[in-house]
């Protein structure tokens, strides 16, 4: 018999007899020799570590994918620790922002309930705020935007007229201890669904507005706390860097929202429903 010829096996998945120089079974075409079927496939430079490693400093989720695809169990295991470190920081993001809209929606329904009877009124201010803000998103050059700020900065300030508020309503965003215990600071947060806004005591300048630790104001605000809704009166003073009540040029690329003011009486509100 001819050794092309010669039997001395079969094949393991189909059991048809095969010679022994034969790679795939010609019944059923599976390799028999895999050691010797198998051509070493030469890799390419995407499914390589380094390009892996480049790829998460360039655009991280393409490199996570390279390492799953092509880098063992290790990576694998490493990409899964990221993407739930990931998913976790999304979740914690999201509930702050819908903690946030669910506190912004409780807020608003309480200021609006209680602000009817505000000077001048907050509810027109708020106003203002919200067609300054969707009329500052509009496309606009450097000149065209300075005059649209000073523009609103005469409305703004013309508002306020001698600068007194009186029963404004706002949110307790923080109260500090300053000067060893001799005054306080105070800020509140104004938070309604197209206006955000913050009120501030003047902390750190000639003209400081903090309340003294002897005066009757502050014992009024010594039990407020953090999310605390708040009817408030003071008068209005100028910014850091203007003389006006209402700043709106940019620092840093953030328009200010800041209003300080020097604080006559706070009032904490009763919130329960």
């Amino acid at each position: 018999m001819d050794n092309k010829e010669r039997i001395i096996m079969q094949c393991k998945y189909c059991g048809q007899p095969i010679s022994d120089n034969c790679n795939y079974c010609s019944n059923c075409g599976r390799a028999v020799r895999e050691e010797a079927a198998e051509v070493k496939r030469e890799s390419k430079f995407w499914e390589q570590g380094w390009f892996a490693v480049l790829m998460l400093f360039i655009f991280w989720p393409v490199g996570l994918y390279l390492l799953w695809r092509y880098h063992g169990i290790f990576a694998k295991a490493i990409v899964s620790v990221f993407l739930l470190m990931l998913l976790g920081v999304f979740i914690t993001v999201l509930d702050i922002n819908l903690d946030r809209g669910k506190s912004g929606d409780s807020f608003s329904k309480i200021a609006n309930s209680v602000i009817a009877e505000s000077i001048p009124s907050q509810e027109k201010f708020n106003e203002l705020l919200a067609r300054y803000n969707q009329n500052e998103s509009k496309s606009m050059t450097e000149l065209e935007k300075a005059e649209f700020n000073k523009s609103y900065e005469k409305e703004f300030n013309a508002f306020f007229q001698n600068g007194y508020v009186k029963k404004w309503c706002g949110k307790v965003d923080s109260v500090k201890s300053e000067k060893s215990g001799m005054a306080a600071s105070v800020k509140l947060r104004c938070d309604f669904p197209k206006a955000e806004y913050t009120f501030e005591t003047k902390n750190y300048a000639v003209d400081e507005t903090l309340i003294p630790a002897d005066s009757e104001l502050y014992k009024k605000i010594r039990s407020l706390k953090t999310g605390d809704v708040v009817i408030f009166s003071g008068k209005l003073v100028s910014g850091d860097y203007s003389k006006k009540i209402v700043d709106l040029t940019t620092s840093y690329g953030y328009r200010n929202n800041k209003l300080y003011i020097d604080f006559t009486d706070i009032e904490k509100i009763d919130t329960k429903e």
